[in-house]
């Protein structure tokens, strides 16, 4: 009776364990990929953004992710403007219908600001 006992502990244990370690990896936010710095939301004249960092273990994956997550963020969406910069085409703004966000690549780290309304590529460069 008592290996009974001590099996289904034991059972109890790595059940709870693999639960905890699961809920831990689930990261919320927009970008799945990477290991999350940064999620919150800040206010700037009067507007509001989310902003999201996070990193990755080199500047190849980052490359490699930045491009996978910047096609899932616009698909089944129509693009209204967007807007490259020329000295790093790892920095892009997007307007979409719903709202406006940077994706902004830093080396091993790739930040996204995201407006909550559609705003004008040049009012959100200003702003955000």
């Amino acid at each position: 009776m008592s290996w009974v006992l001590l099996i289904l502990s034991v059972l109890a244990v790595f059940v709870v364990v693999t639960i905890m370690v699961d809920k831990k990896q689930k990261k919320p936010g927009i970008m799945r990929e990477g290991k999350l710095l940064k999620s919150e939301t800040v206010c700037r004249d009067g507007e509001k953004f989310y902003v999201e960092k996070v990193a990755f273990k080199d500047w190849h994956v980052s490359i490699h992710s930045y491009y996978l997550i910047s096609d899932r963020l616009t698909e089944g969406h129509t693009i209204v403007d967007q807007r490259w910069n020329y000295d790093d085409f790892c920095n892009i703004t997007i307007r979409l219908e719903d709202c406006t966000y940077a994706l902004i690549r830093q080396v091993e780290v790739v930040a996204l600001v995201r407006s909550f309304r559609p705003m004008p590529i040049d009012e959100f460069d200003r702003i955000a």
